[in-house]
């Protein structure tokens, strides 16, 4: 077989797509792999301009990487979305080359691969890294990392940041009586009545066994923070229903309120402080933590 011939079937037979465009970006060539990949024959698509793989809000893309052929750079595992026939969405990792003819650029080689499957393992353990398994909120790591950005905010633009802790009150009591399922599934259901009552950009977290957290930046005072508390505190008050078990929820709530200057630590650490003060008077209650004088 002529080297031409070994060529073309190997570009044929692999399994990454392998497409040829004109430097305007009209499609030459269109491998078995391309199709595999986007679901168009090569009869459909020849001559055809390319940017219809392309998700609307990423066409810009197109001129940058053109930029950079034009300067004879290679653009190598380059990680974006194309849009296959069906309309879905297929995350490819991406290498564009010019194809030269003597000294001129005449063509661009792109070769993708699917990476949708290695993407979505990717999320799923980034979820699971910064997610508290059972409830699916912001974990201790998270928390933590959502709270120094806040601080950093209050840095820049001023305000307070609040941090809520909040315990349910006796909830060893429902595992002893109702088995750990049924704690599970109230914790679930806490979670998913409070979680609507807090804005957009708040970030409301598990930190373990039956312990929640809420942070909060651009709190203008300590009321603003307390009356955040008081909303959770309300939202309790309504019995929880779980097949033929009725669980009645209180819960004992601490607020910790800081500035620009404040340590992410310390502001948790006051909050888990004025929430045992509240369980040491018996539960069920709301305090703060040395809310600053000029927050008053």
């Amino acid at each position: 077989m002529p080297g031409a011939e070994l060529f073309a079937a190997l570009v044929e037979s692999a399994d990454d797509a392998i497409i040829t465009t004109t430097l305007d970006g009209r499609i030459l060539t269109w491998n078995r792999g391309a199709e595999r990949l986007y679901g168009y024959a090569a009869v459909d698509v020849i001559g055809q301009p390319a940017t219809f793989l392309v998700p609307e809000e990423l066409r810009d893309e197109i001129a940058e990487i053109t930029q950079r052929l034009v300067n004879r750079t290679r653009v190598e595992h380059y990680e974006t979305a194309r849009v296959h026939q069906t309309g879905r969405r297929v995350e490819v990792s991406m290498s564009v080359s010019p194809v030269y003819d003597a000294d001129r650029i005449v063509a661009v080689a792109t070769i993708a691969r699917d990476i949708t499957g290695r993407k979505h393992v990717e999320r799923m353990i980034n979820h699971l890294a910064f997610h508290d398994g059972l409830t699916g909120l912001a974990n201790r790591t998270l928390i933590r990392d959502r709270l120094q950005h806040a601080i950093a905010r209050a840095r820049r633009a001023g305000g307070y940041v609040a941090v809520i802790y909040l315990d349910l009150d006796d909830f060893k009591a429902v595992n002893d009586r109702l088995g750990h399922a049924a704690g599970d599934q109230l914790l679930q259901a806490v979670a998913a009545r409070l979680q609507p009552l807090l804005r957009p950009g708040d970030t409301f977290g598990r930190l373990g066994g039956d312990e929640f957290v809420v942070v909060s930046d651009r709190v203008p005072n300590d009321r603003a923070a307390v009356s955040i508390a008081e909303r959770l505190e309300a939202a309790l008050r309504e019995p929880f229903e779980f097949d033929a078990a009725r669980i009645d929820v209180t819960a004992s709530i601490g607020v910790a309120l800081g500035d620009a200057d404040t340590d992410a630590d310390r502001l948790l650490a006051n909050a888990d402080r004025a929430m045992y003060a509240v369980k040491a008077r018996g539960g069920a209650g709301i305090t703060s933590f040395a809310i600053p004088a000029a927050s008053r």
